[in-house]
């Protein structure tokens, strides 16, 4: 697997790079529920699961991340990253899916890193593609919650992510972040059965950020740009 290179350095001019490069694709970036990882407490470390639906999704998941000041790292699929290398220096490490051993790799990777700094925060696509938002039943891989049983306690929070068009000529990013959750691995852990709950939470949330934008409900929604 290809391990995570970060670099201070990097991000900082990455980030430039990036702000500038949201604000020429779309009109306006605005994000539900900052508050937590703003006031983030690092005694436990987090775990941000989001829906995937476009290739901007990780720019974005980035932006917020350096916005929110969180020491931050990205699960990507292997061949993405072989071409994207650089986002190692900000986090990316990989996973082959297709692999069942190589995917063990990076789950206990991706759970060390939370265990040995409680104010790392991993995020994560669990879907493991690019898929419509409104695409239903949600489902998701269990290296979420295989993740979660190897950390055996931390913050978890859903984030969910849409793109739409409201009278502008370029698109509006709009996001919800859920209510964290504080994960504790019982004797009787299930991946399965956490991995159906988180399933359900994330529809939940991506259901309520459909409606509030459809019923123009976005007061609660703090303007990135």
């Amino acid at each position: 697997m290809l391990e995570a290179n970060k670099s201070v350095v990097f991000e900082k001019v990455f980030s430039l790079y990036n702000r500038n490069l949201l604000k020429r694709h779309f009109h306006s970036f605005r994000v539900s529920g900052l508050d937590f990882l703003f006031n983030k407490n690092i005694d436990l470390p987090l775990i941000i699961y989001c829906n995937h639906s476009s290739w901007w999704d990780g720019l974005i998941a980035f932006q917020i991340s350096h916005e929110t000041n969180l020491n931050s790292f990205v699960m990507m699929e292997e061949k993405q990253l072989k071409s994207l290398f650089l986002f190692r220096k900000l986090g990316a490490f990989s996973v082959v899916r297709e692999n069942s051993r190589e995917a063990l790799q990076s789950i206990k990777y991706a759970a060390n890193l939370l265990r040995e700094n409680s104010n790392s925060t991993l995020w994560i696509f669990p879907q493991g593609e690019i898929l419509p938002n409104d695409l239903r039943p949600l489902r998701l891989y269990n290296g979420l919650s295989k993740i979660i049983e190897k950390v055996e306690k931390c913050f978890v929070i859903s984030l969910s992510m849409r793109y739409e068009f409201l009278g502008e000529f370029k698109p509006q990013i709009f996001v919800k972040i859920g209510k964290p959750e504080t994960i504790s691995v019982a004797q009787a852990f299930n991946a399965k059965t956490l991995t159906e709950n988180l399933a359900e939470r994330l529809t939940e949330n991506l259901d309520e950020l459909k409606n509030d934008v459809i019923n123009q409900n976005l007061t609660a929604y703090k303007s990135i740009f």
